[in-house]
């Protein structure tokens, strides 16, 4: 089903991004677009009557992903993102990544990377077995680049602090009747916690999801038939070694001679939208490993010690002349020196209120939600000096959120 003309145009548009994945707390309600908005839905084609379902609805703050099998009109759920109780860990990256190349194949509006990975990456979650070098350059080419005053624009990095499942705990496993499940060792998880319908034992659709995954591999495998190969000789892999589009383009070439017309192999090696987008075509033409040639091409990701840390912090505030001005700008200060040393940024997310002498509520503390991207001595370090200068009441508690909640020495 082609991509609505008014969705492909907002996925250039930096508010419409901001409010599909709330970013910073944005829901997105102050956007009259959205009002009485229908959303969109997107059916994706793998093959052989199968589809992957996206059902989108910005006003709701409600995202859900399903699948049709041959013959089935109501999409069976695997999974659903909002901001009540989302389930979002629903899709492997290598799934996702398979569905989508065979999407391409199948319709030139959905391109790889493009659409259909930018929306329904945020149901991906990573694990241990995951290569982020094979990742990220195709997230990267299907976000793209936002305009430069944009306050908010989708990277493979925000994706990875959302999607990240290494080394909290995450273990994907393989039952006997060959279905991936996903579960999580609660003392390790960290900071994060897994919301997904697809555990041991689960409800979810394993048996329509595996006849899914094989309609799209069989769509990928019969794009190019194994006799063409024998034409390429080592044009692939000079072409990925050098990194030479040049060379793409020639394979692409010698293999119209051979015979093979397929339109979105041929276009995407003479004419890419991006060099990832000739490596999973090269991959298909070769044979090569799924992300093989994407991790050689682009080498190692700057993204492989990306990582997001959380923190919480208890703002005394009672006793204060002005307790809801202060707990606004220490929450202020701390956002803005963390973002403008990139190194994450806060938010007020609750408070809470007891009685003063007269009988009436009166608020004495502040709760505040802070991120930490990447070097968590460092910006814990920051968010303790800047804490440090609005003269906190000793009953300001900061903690590491995770197993331990450890909490952090403020003088």
């Amino acid at each position: 089903m082609p991509l609505a003309a008014d969705l492909r145009d907002l996925l250039k548009d930096p508010s419409f991004w901001s409010a599909y994945e709330r970013s910073d707390g944005d829901d997105g309600a102050d956007d009259e677009r959205w009002e009485d908005h229908p959303g969109w839905t997107l059916t994706a084609d793998v093959g052989g009557g199968h589809t992957l379902v996206l059902e989108i609805d910005i006003e709701l703050g409600m995202v859900n992903l399903g699948m049709c099998p041959p013959g089935v009109t109501e999409p069976l759920q695997l999974g659903w993102d909002d901001d009540a109780h989302p389930f979002p860990h629903a899709l492997r990256w290598d799934e996702l990544d398979l569905i989508a190349r065979a999407v391409a194949l199948r319709d030139p509006d959905l391109p790889h990377p493009g659409p259909l990975l930018a929306l329904a990456s945020r149901f991906v979650l990573l694990g241990e077995h995951d290569d982020l070098d094979a990742v990220t350059p195709l997230l990267a080419a299907a976000f793209g680049t936002g305009p430069a005053d944009a306050a908010y624009w989708p990277t493979a990095r925000s994706w990875l602090y959302r999607c990240d499942g290494r080394g909290r705990g995450v273990t994907w496993q393989r039952d006997d009747a060959g279905n991936w499940t996903v579960d999580q060792d609660e003392d390790q998880s960290g900071d994060f916690t897994l919301y997904s319908l697809r555990g041991p034992e689960s409800e979810f659709p394993f048996d329509a999801w595996r006849e899914l995954l094989a309609a799209a591999g069989r769509t990928v495998a019969d794009a190019v038939p194994g006799s063409a190969r024998d034409a390429l000789g080592d044009l692939p892999a000079r072409a990925v070694a050098d990194r030479d589009l040049s060379l793409a383009g020639q394979t692409g070439r010698s293999l119209a001679a051979a015979g093979v017309g397929h339109p979105v192999i041929l276009r995407g090696l003479d004419g890419p939208t991006d060099p990832a987008e000739v490596c999973w075509i090269l991959e298909t033409v070769t044979g090569a490993a799924q992300g093989s040639l994407v991790a050689r091409w682009f080498g190692p990701s700057a993204l492989r010690v990306a990582r997001r840390y959380r923190l919480d912090l208890h703002l005394e505030v009672g006793g204060r002349p002005d307790s809801r001005g202060y707990a606004t700008t220490v929450t202020r200060d701390l956002d803005r020196a963390l973002r403008d040393r990139g190194l994450g940024h806060a938010e007020q997310t609750g408070s809470s209120m007891r009685r003063d002498a007269s009988g009436g509520y009166v608020t004495h503390a502040v709760s505040v939600d802070i991120a930490v991207f990447d070097d968590l001595a460092a910006g814990t370090d920051l968010v303790r000096h800047t804490l440090l200068r609005h003269d906190p009441a000793p009953e300001t508690v900061l903690r590491h959120q995770g197993g331990t909640d450890a909490v952090v020495a403020l003088r």
